[in-house]
């Protein structure tokens, strides 16, 4: 359902629509008897005034908001939340406006309740979006829509969702890598990717390597696992003990790989006269593993300002058109390829 409108509220009671704003804004002008029927058609139609939109034309509006959507506080620690927080409130100062962080999860309605009432009440006026590959990103922006939230999602296709997104071009950051690896002699490509991972930067991973070694008319391989060292390290165990033992693996993200590496050391493994190991994000910790990770680096820093350029400008244009923008990624060539 729709958010209710100033003019929805005066249609129900059969008043104007001035009427109703003296109600709003407690005119005494207005008879007892017809105050009663605009509150009670306020009342029925669950309608909230919308106090971003009013303090933004009055410039008082100078918080936005980072959501995390089917994240939780404690996967605070893995580096991806950390850089792209610290870019989105890094830009938004440069703008005038602070940051704040909220995470919300559809198990969760009440605190979905309460960051709904935080929005009408004006204490932010818009949010960048991040969503976590197990929800359904359609359901969640929409439901912003329908709240009337200028929203922009961050490292997500939006498709048909009728927002606008910033994400990188994922499909060029596996090319390049399996490229590199195919021109090191390596025929035998493994990707470890989660599993079941709805996020679009996921799934754009999953289907360009498919694509990238049948363009080299190379089998592929795939080993599922999750975001994490752990996985990595576990995935590493498993395909060096079965039968598709590869002579590359290509990791979804750095920390995967990174365990990879770390397992590759305890059984010996040389890497990369062995096996050669590759990740994806280029986060600091890259450089220093042992032995150092080759990797595609992902812009999130430009990406999350980029984002935030795109809020603002949806802020002071409601009806600015929308539009996705792809950044693009660049190969880092260290010693574990």
């Amino acid at each position: 359902m729709s958010r209710a409108t100033l003019k929805d509220v005066a249609a129900h009671a059969g008043v104007s629509y001035q009427t109703v704003s003296n109600v709003l804004n407690d005119h005494r002008s207005v008879r007892p008897t017809t105050r009663e029927r605009v509150i009670q058609s306020i009342r029925m139609l669950d309608y909230h005034p919308n106090q971003a939109a009013k303090a933004l034309r009055e410039a008082r509006v100078t918080t936005l908001c980072c959501v995390f959507y089917g994240y939780h506080a404690e996967d605070i620690h893995d580096p991806y939340h950390n850089l792209i927080q610290s870019a989105f409130i890094l830009e938004a100062y440069t703008h005038g406006y602070s940051m704040t962080t909220a995470f919300l999860d559809s198990k969760s309605p009440e605190s979905l309740e309460s960051f709904r009432q935080a929005f009408m009440q004006g204490r932010f006026g818009g949010v960048i979006v991040v969503i976590t590959g197990d929800t359904l990103a359609a359901k969640q922006v929409q439901m912003f829509k329908e709240w009337g939230l200028p929203c922009v999602l961050f490292d997500n296709e939006p498709s048909s969702l009728g927002v606008s997104a910033v994400t990188a071009d994922y499909t060029q950051g596996i090319f390049e890598l399996v490229n590199h690896h195919v021109s090191k002699g390596r025929n035998r490509i493994t990707l470890l990717i989660p599993k079941d991972d709805l996020a679009s930067s996921a799934i754009t991973r999953h289907n360009a390597y498919i694509k990238a070694v049948q363009s080299h008319n190379l089998p592929h391989h795939i080993v599922f696992g999750e975001w994490s060292f752990e996985s990595g390290e576990n995935a590493f165990y498993e395909v060096w003990n079965t039968e598709h033992r590869p002579d590359a693996l290509l990791c979804a993200n750095d920390r995967m790989a990174a365990g990879a590496i770390l397992a590759a050391r305890k059984l010996g493994v040389r890497v990369p006269e062995e096996i050669a190991i590759s990740g994806f994000d280029d986060f600091e910790f890259a450089r220093y593993t042992a032995p150092s990770l080759t990797t595609i680096r992902v812009p999130y820093d430009e990406m999350a300002r980029q984002a935030l350029r795109t809020l603002l400008g949806n802020l002071e244009d409601s009806h600015a058109p929308t539009q996705t923008t792809f950044l693009p990624v660049s190969l880092v060539v260290r010693e574990s390829s």
